[in-house]
């Protein structure tokens, strides 16, 4: 299996089985950004998020389109 079918495969099994959601720390480290990176995304619609409080919850399925 080639490591972009692995990695694909790794996603899929983590959202299936772990949480849907994931902090824009998380989301940072997955993508090797930089969290500022992450929420200018988020606030230029690129990245779909949901803001409770001051904190944004980023859910994981987006990412597998």
């Amino acid at each position: 299996m080639s490591a972009e079918k692995q990695y694909i495969r790794d996603i899929v099994t983590e959202v299936i089985y772990n949480d849907k959601q994931m902090s824009v720390k998380e989301c940072a480290k997955m993508f090797n950004k930089d969290p500022r990176t992450i929420i200018k995304a988020i606030e230029n619609s690129e990245i779909k998020a949901n803001k409770v409080g001051k904190s944004y919850y980023i859910p994981k399925l987006q990412f597998l389109k």
